[in-house]
């Protein structure tokens, strides 16, 4: 009788899990997009208390501040499709990282999951508009 109350559980815990993480349309809701590493500011350590945003299409998608000088760690959110506004990452989306109001650089493509990112704000800043950006995904689509 144990065993089966045991089997039963363990059944009703892996269905729960199941089902809580698909989403309405019966596909896997996608993770955060978590970036981290060391941050430059400038050509040296970001102070903590450092305001950064990661942007998509120049839309804030996420926001925090520096904790421990000269690292950061950004958590981008999926984008929630059952509404029209943009509040997350999708495949492909180009994503920016804004450090006290700068780009940063290198941008990156979104991704599922966690990737260490180094990244750097300096004086001379390679300005790529983001629809040209969006022209060249486009060719490789």
């Amino acid at each position: 009788m144990c065993k089966k109350m045991v089997f039963g559980g363990v059944i009703a815990i892996l269905l729960f899990g199941t089902i809580f993480n698909v989403g309405l349309l019966g596909r896997p809701m996608a993770s955060n997009c978590r970036v981290y590493g060391q941050l430059t500011y400038f050509e040296a350590p970001a102070p903590s208390g450092t305001q950064l945003q990661a942007r998509i299409d120049n839309q804030i998608v996420a926001d925090t501040v520096v904790t421990v000088a000269g690292q950061y760690a950004i958590a981008i959110p999926p984008d929630n499709d059952q509404t029209t506004i943009r509040d997350g990452w999708v495949e492909d989306d180009v994503i920016t990282i804004w450090v006290g109001g700068h780009e940063a650089r290198p941008v990156f493509s979104a991704f599922e999951g966690n990737k260490e990112i180094d990244i750097v704000v300096s004086a001379i800043a390679l300005d790529v508009k983001r629809s040209t950006w969006g022209k060249i995904k486009a060719l490789f689509r």
